[in-house]
């Protein structure tokens, strides 16, 4: 399993306003799978997504990427791990307004001290579809297009693991579904482990297995049962 939680619960808040958020969820995804998590709004799957990805903590429970106990490690050395092993796919594309294309995803690897390779960054950005667009500026993209950006940056790393917060969430029906596509293409082809959140139950069953959330709980897991 490249991913693993045990007894996952995130609890915000004290007394009357506390809120349980994740109520220990135990998760499994195989290396190479296509997930999907799927849920009302406060079902609790963005946090589940947000600590897979190391971005918070949990309450209680652990995580293991790929074998790493991910919150035992330090801070610094969970940021390291973090920019090393998991790449993460955003709603809002969280590109970098005064960089362009290039420089958007080539940034994360000079963080890291690691020198871009230009030829797998250029084969990329052809496999996206925007090797024509590696000088533009965000501004003058579409919003698929920055998403494809977005979709580069996480890929370059050479990351495990890619964690999509609503990846479709700002994009209309047509392009939805072409980034959809995409990330299914990469999936297959780069037999790249792909984490999704989305409220799409139409694009959800276009993976490769389903979770739904309900009240910070799995209710139902096409690729297991669910314990009650």
């Amino acid at each position: 399993m490249i991913i693993e939680t045990h007894d996952l619960t995130r609890v915000y808040g004290e007394g009357d306003n506390k809120i349980r958020a994740l109520d220990m969820v135990n998760l499994s995804v195989e290396r190479g799978e296509f997930l999907s998590v799927v849920g009302t709004s406060g079902s609790g799957k963005s946090t589940l997504l947000h600590l897979l990805g190391g971005l918070d903590r949990p309450t209680d429970g652990r995580v293991f990427i790929d074998g790493t106990d991910l919150y035992s490690l330090k801070p610094d050395a969970l940021t390291v791990f973090r920019r090393r092993f998991i790449g993460f796919v955003f709603q809002s594309y969280n590109l970098i307004p005064g960089l362009n294309v290039w420089e958007n995803i080539t940034l994360p690897l000079g963080l890291d001290g690691i020198r871009a390779d230009k030829d797998e960054i250029e084969n990329l950005l052809a496999s996206l579809g925007i090797a024509d667009k590696r000088f533009a500026m965000p501004s003058e993209l579409s919003g698929g297009q920055q998403q494809r950006v977005a979709i580069a940056r996480a890929l370059a790393a050479k990351p495990h693991i890619v964690l999509a917060d609503e990846p479709t969430g700002n994009l209309d029906s047509r392009t939805s579904l072409e980034v959809l596509l995409l990330l299914g293409q990469l999936n297959r082809e780069l037999s790249q482990t792909i984490v999704m959140i989305t409220h799409n139950e139409e694009l959800a069953q276009m993976t490769t297995r389903r979770v739904h959330m309900e009240d910070g709980r799995i209710v139902s897991d096409s690729g297991k049962a669910v314990e009650a």
